[in-house]
């Protein structure tokens, strides 16, 4: 595969596994004991994603 495609792909796929990977793991650790604040960390890493996703968006958009 083409280097440069390559890298498109991965950048536009990494938000949205920032986003599936924080919500999974912010489920996943709310239920240990103690485990609040590493879900709010997790859910931190997912924020990142999302906002990555809108300003992508809203780049593309005008």
């Amino acid at each position: 595969m083409n280097p440069i495609r390559l890298g498109r792909t991965v950048l536009f796929l990494l938000p949205y596994l920032l986003i599936t990977s924080g919500l999974l793991a912010a489920s996943k650790i709310s239920s240990a004991p103690g485990g609040t604040n590493a879900a709010f960390e997790a859910l931190g890493i997912a924020a990142i994603g999302v906002l990555w996703v809108w300003r992508r968006g809203r780049r593309n958009s005008y």
